[in-house]
């Protein structure tokens, strides 16, 4: 998805290219999805909702406070994603359960 969201503006986005990368794997090998949810990305880079939302999430994601269209749009999205991931990702979908 980091490499989809660097390189790709949202509304360019090919779902025949996301189907098949999600779906490109060798038959009957067990994979396991992962669309990070939280504020630590695994990879060392900006996590996915930091690349569709950045700088909006630190004073719109309050309920004191009316949400953006980018908030709104970047909410929308990260849940596709997700969705996208779980349903076509393979085998297992990792998800992230904070320690905090």
């Amino acid at each position: 998805w980091i490499k989809l969201l660097k390189e790709v503006p949202d509304d360019k986005w090919s779902m025949g290219h996301i189907t098949f990368t999600l779906t490109n794997r060798r038959w009957k090998e067990a994979t396991v999805a992962y669309a990070e949810s939280h504020d630590q990305a695994l990879v060392g880079d900006k996590t996915i909702a930091f690349w569709l939302m950045d700088k909006e999430m630190y004073d719109h994601m309050s309920d004191l406070r009316p949400a953006t269209m980018i908030i709104d749009r970047g909410i929308a999205l990260h849940k596709m994603l997700r969705l996208l991931t779980m349903c076509l990702g393979g085998e297992g979908y990792l998800t992230f359960m904070g320690n905090e």
